[in-house]
């Protein structure tokens, strides 16, 4: 079976490690920081085979603290491989379905081209947290993460998940953001108050934005090049637009999210701002 896993330093002490389950995709990307003494995983994959830690061992032998972005399948399923993780606690709920077999195989192999020799792998070897849950400690804003020179502080940006989080590494001027904003971005787990979600996701949004500037590197889950800054302005845009009722052009999203079961009974849809997508549920403004 070939190795779905890529490496690559991408700043001091820094290696972004991408699962690509698929040949030639984009991948889901993970990061690794190495300490003098430990190192620091940030999010973990799909899990859909037990090889990460391996992986990791070419690079450091260290222990590992992982701390997941949010806890959807592509970013908490490799996590039950490690005994030190750390998540915010909102999105618990989240994982039943994310950990599941069924959940994880459908959204690595049900969406195309199937490599079959990974999928027969995959079906023995994917990572098994062993019922619907794992050990974990809650992680949240403002938390300190400290690894010898490396100072990470942790922001919620709840929006994409409840639990969403980023941290930052103000010395090094970097934040690993894992799904918490990027070009296109669904918000299907909001609150159910009327616009309380989305205000939130807007607050949490422009909270981090206050604690960077346009040098800082956005490192993020799905590209293998940072994320530009204007990304996440623009989304900060997009999301006053919409809670000012601004959505004369917007139309019916037909995003994956919008078609998953946790969407079922929402009105989704799409507002366009600059060069990001937001996905919404108009039920809920």
């Amino acid at each position: 079976m070939r190795n779905i896993y890529e490496k690559k330093q991408v700043a001091e002490n820094v290696y972004m490690i991408t699962e690509c389950t698929e040949a030639g995709g984009p991948g889901v990307n993970m990061f690794l920081v190495v300490g003098k003494n430990r190192a620091l995983l940030f999010d973990s994959g799909f899990g859909v085979v037990d090889t990460l830690k391996k992986e990791i061992e070419t690079i450091t032998d260290m222990p590992i603290t992982c701390v997941v972005g949010h806890g959807h399948p592509d970013h908490v399923g490799g996590a039950p491989l490690f005994d030190d993780v750390y998540m915010n606690r909102k999105d618990e709920m989240l994982l039943p379905v994310s950990l599941s077999y069924e959940r994880r195989m459908e959204d690595v192999f049900g969406r195309g081209e199937v490599d079959s020799e990974l999928f027969e792998y995959a079906k023995e070897h994917i990572v098994d947290p062993g019922g619907k849950t794992f050990k974990w400690k809650h992680i949240g804003m403002g938390e300190i993460i400290e690894l010898d020179d490396d100072i990470f502080e942790v922001f919620e940006i709840p929006g994409h998940t409840q639990g969403s989080i980023a941290l930052l590494n103000r010395k090094k001027d970097y934040a690993l953001i894992s799904d918490a904003v990027g070009v296109r971005t669904a918000l299907v787990n909001l609150p159910q108050e009327k616009r309380v979600g989305m205000e939130l996701y807007r607050d949490g949004l422009e909270n981090f934005l206050r604690n960077t500037t346009e040098k800082t590197v956005f490192w993020y889950g799905h590209s293998r090049e940072p994320l530009p800054y204007s990304v996440a302005t623009d989304m900060l845009k997009a999301l006053n637009e919409v809670l000012e009722g601004q959505l004369e052009n917007d139309k019916e999203s037909n995003s994956p999210f919008a078609k998953r079961k946790a969407a079922q009974g929402k009105k989704m849809m799409e507002h366009k701002s600059g060069q990001v997508t937001l996905v919404y549920d108009a039920n809920l403004l």
